[in-house]
């Protein structure tokens, strides 16, 4: 698309462009809008959204941003990918008769006519950026059928007489491993599980906090895989008696996903566990009303925030959103009058305003000697990633108690763990007392699909277990999935965060300076209204958000 110096202009007005640099972003992408948005949105001088309502604006066009964007799997199957690459374009879903199209060219009505004849419906053409499309035609491209036709392309013969290093550098080899990470992208996989077995390689996906085996490929296709990810994750190929870590950048046209690799020797070779950190449709926002938060609890963690220092803890398990939830409360505190800083292992989000550390303990960049580098940089709040070890917690909280403001996780059960949890690791009570001064417990349940949400009764049995309840009072409507297509047939699609804040009040302080026992400062607590995470999850039961069932499973350690 051309630059014109009216739709320039706009974007310019759009944004923080320095005039200065305008010349030069001209010379380097050659006019074409595309181009100049991608560079400027790289330097944080504009917002994709705001560019893409700009020029949609201009040529009379919805933009529509394909990374916030729910697609229909039987529509895009409508348009074969070649044609889809051909045009530049990706059919997302279906309203009546007409297929809503993101296209790079949707005033361009030659295209959007050839389009609505191969799909047999009218288009409705939505403006997109070109890498949003790229990346979005490589991800719902992607199914099990395209991963078993490209297994069949391999040559076993020609395996069987190859080292490590060759095997990873196979056309068909590369092309399987890319599409097996394409598909968990797809299906919104955290994990990857590569496990080989004694006759088959068994690759298992998680999908909203759930294991599901996904593919089943040919055994002899486990070491040829191993090889690659190993190669791709800058680890010693030709190991394969010890444990090893490392970690790959998985590039798309539209942004790259971290994934964090742990491999393992097992009985019939290496398992390979993948981590993605990122999605190609990141729909998190980072604002602290936004993630779910009951009303309840996000007032007093507001005003918890506002304090001058302490320590607030985010405490859950792997995989619940401690980090999401830390760098929403770094957004909420977030002035240019203050000097924020974070340590991280990985580093999940980048965020320009703020000064981020990336951990390497073969650097000697641990969290500890991080952290004491990070006082001597004048900082006003501090986000540790999370606290591990009894040094990087010592340190903490003599930050708190000298004027600063630590945000940190810590694995622990529930809020009430976290101070207990402290002095477990050598902390002195008399320290974490004055310094700790809020815990927001939380972890994730699954949501109820809405495209196959029905209401429902629960048998009385359930509903006297959990609620005081009798035949007297109205029961209230409670909802599941029934499964369909969007949800793979289990009912739930997603997963939302549900809550437990502890606010620490001066009778919580005493109790920990004398060295009370968890049931005593639970009990104190439960004085005090602290309602726990499964009070919050059966509320959003209540509201059909989730199932009962979910939230009794995702708590029951409570």
């Amino acid at each position: 698309m051309q630059l014109t110096d009216d739709l320039l202009a706009r974007l310019l007005a759009a944004g923080q462009i320095p005039p200065a640099r305008v010349p030069m972003l001209q010379k380097e992408c050659s006019d074409d809008a595309f181009e100049f948005v991608r560079m400027a949105t790289q330097h944080g001088w504009l917002e994709q959204d705001v560019a893409g309502k700009v020029i949609g604006d201009a040529i009379q066009c919805t933009y529509l941003n394909l990374e916030t964007t729910l697609f229909q799997p039987d529509v895009i199957a409508l348009l074969p990918r070649e044609s889809a690459e051909r045009y530049k374009a990706i059919p997302v879903y279906q309203f009546g008769p007409a297929v809503t199209m993101a296209m790079t060219a949707p005033q361009d009505t030659r295209i959007v006519a050839a389009l609505s004849r191969l799909l047999r419906h009218p288009v409705d053409p939505l403006l997109s950026f070109p890498d949003e499309i790229e990346s979005a035609i490589r991800v719902h491209y992607q199914s099990s059928e395209t991963v078993d036709r490209l297994a069949l392309t391999v040559d076993f013969d020609i395996l069987a007489s190859l080292q490590d290093e060759k095997l990873a550098e196979l056309a068909p080899v590369i092309q399987l491993t890319d599409a097996v990470i394409l598909l968990a992208l797809k299906e919104r996989a955290s994990d990857i599980h590569v496990e080989p077995k004694e006759q088959e390689c068994l690759i298992r996906f998680r999908i909203d906090g759930m294991l599901c085996d996904r593919l089943q490929l040919p055994g002899k296709l486990a070491r040829p895989l191993t090889s690659r990810l190993k190669v791709l994750a800058r680890m010693d190929i030709a190991e394969r008696r010890k444990p090893q870590d490392g970690r790959i950048d998985f590039a798309l046209p539209l942004k790259k996903i971290d994934i964090r690799v742990s491999t393992l020797p097992t009985l019939h070779g290496e398992k390979i566990v993948m981590r993605l950190l990122g999605s190609i449709t990141d729909t998190t926002p980072l604002n602290l009303d936004k993630i779910g938060i009951a009303p309840g609890i996000l007032q007093p963690l507001q005003e918890t925030l506002h304090a001058p220092n302490g320590i607030l803890f985010v405490t859950g398990p792997t995989g619940s959103g401690k980090t999401t939830t830390l760098y929403a409360a770094l957004n909420y505190i977030n002035t240019p009058t203050v000097n924020i800083m974070t340590i991280e292992d990985p580093i999940e989000y980048q965020l320009p305003s703020l000064t981020q550390v990336q951990v390497d303990e073969r650097a000697g960049r641990s969290f500890a000697a991080v952290l004491r580098a990070v006082l001597r940089q004048d900082p006003d709040i501090i986000m540790i990633g999370e606290i591990r070890d009894t040094e990087t917690a010592t340190i903490a909280v003599k930050a708190a108690l000298t004027g600063h403001t630590v945000l940190a996780s810590l694995h622990t059960n529930n809020a009430l763990q976290a101070m207990l949890r402290l002095v477990d690791m050598g902390v002195e009570p008399y320290t974490v007392a004055p310094a700790v001064i809020g815990v927001l417990g939380q972890r994730l349940v699954r949501k109820i699909c809405e495209q196959c949400r029905v209401p429902y009764t629960p048998e009385q049995e359930v509903l006297a277990r959990h609620f005081f309840w009798n035949d007297t009072v109205a029961l209230p409507v409670f909802y599941r999935g029934e499964g369909c297509e969007n949800c793979a047939y289990t009912g739930y699609r997603g997963r939302l965060g549900i809550h437990e804040f502890l606010q620490i009040s001066l009778a919580m302080r005493d109790y920990i300076l004398q060295g009370r026992t968890y049931m005593e400062i639970r009990e104190l607590a439960y004085q005090e209204g602290f309602r726990d995470m499964r009070f919050d999850g059966f509320v959003k039961a209540l509201q059909g958000m989730t199932t009962l069932e979910e939230v009794v499973r995702v708590t029951a350690a409570d």
